[in-house]
């Protein structure tokens, strides 16, 4: 019990230091703290109700910062995290809108980013079998029912479709911070921390909707294979772009964000599978 107090009062400690209301970006090791704390403590609530008193409504640096520290914390954390974080959607819903209300890129910003971690936790609560990071054994989405396994390639649709609206938006606010403040590299680097766990989220999720529209296909009338087909193009086509534009800046600006290199080898061809057999590979074939 002691030990808990302790862990509790530190996991305190560390997420006021993450989450300040400045441009001064947070130092990693308060948030490598962070997340071994979640292990001693098996659970999120102490991190939910830091950030709600320190209120997810009255500063936006705060806001996003603690945004950026819960991807990374549902990525990285114990499973009881996901868990324990969907008893906080009505703050989710209600900091998303406030902030989607306010004229402002940052702010737009952060109300996606809500969109996100709301799709996230909610995706993990309701497929057990994948780990916090999205990994999962092939062979258990092998076992899914047909039914089941296109709930699937939908809820991943989804998903993938809040992390489009993410990277749009950030990109797009990039954008404008170099065109506007391109001497202050400060507010560039605070809304391209969101890039590395949007892209790894990406890249991971493209395999497995690879994987289930490729056995689907075969199974499905020709009207609903065409719909999945056309969807999952319509998607990664966007993200391919997204991609080639995060890699042309990073080419610019170096790797300072710490963005992950793309696995993913993108087969864009997709609404010809419903009449050939793919011939680019697959994420899993990489």
């Amino acid at each position: 019990m002691c030990d808990h107090r302790l862990y509790r009062r530190q996991m305190r400690y560390h997420v006021i230091k993450v989450i300040t209301p400045t441009l001064k970006p947070a130092k990693q090791s308060h948030v490598d703290k962070i997340i071994a704390l979640s292990y001693r403590l098996r659970d999120a609530h102490v991190i939910w109700q830091t950030a709600e008193k320190a209120s997810l409504t009255d500063n936006a640096y705060t806001t996003w910062k603690f945004c950026v520290l819960l991807h990374k914390v549902l990525r990285l954390g114990p499973k009881e995290v996901i868990h324990d974080s969907s008893d906080y959607f009505s703050l989710i819903q209600s900091s998303s809108i406030h902030w989607e209300k306010q004229n402002n890129l940052t702010c737009y910003c952060i109300s996606a980013y809500w969109k996100v971690l709301y799709g996230r936790i909610c995706f993990l609560c309701n497929y057990g079998n994948f780990t916090n990071n999205l990994d999962c054994d092939v062979s258990h989405i092998d076992d899914y029912g047909e039914n089941c396994r296109i709930s699937l390639l939908m809820d991943i649709f989804d998903y993938q479709e809040h992390l489009n609206g993410l990277l749009f938006i950030v990109l797009s606010a990039l954008d404008v911070q170099n065109l506007i403040n391109s001497g202050d590299s400060r507010q560039t680097f605070l809304l391209a921390q969101a890039l590395p766990n949007a892209v790894s989220d990406s890249d991971t999720l493209y395999g497995y909707a690879f994987l289930l529209v490729k056995s689907l296909r075969l199974q499905l009338p020709p009207h609903t294979s065409s719909d999945l087909c056309r969807r999952f193009s319509s998607i990664y086509t966007i993200v391919q772009e997204f991609f080639d534009q995060i890699s042309f800046m990073q080419m610019n600006f170096g790797n300072l964000f710490g963005i992950p290199k793309f696995t993913t080898t993108l087969c864009l061809d997709i609404p010809e599978l419903a009449l050939q057999e793919p011939t680019a590979p697959s994420l899993m074939d990489c």
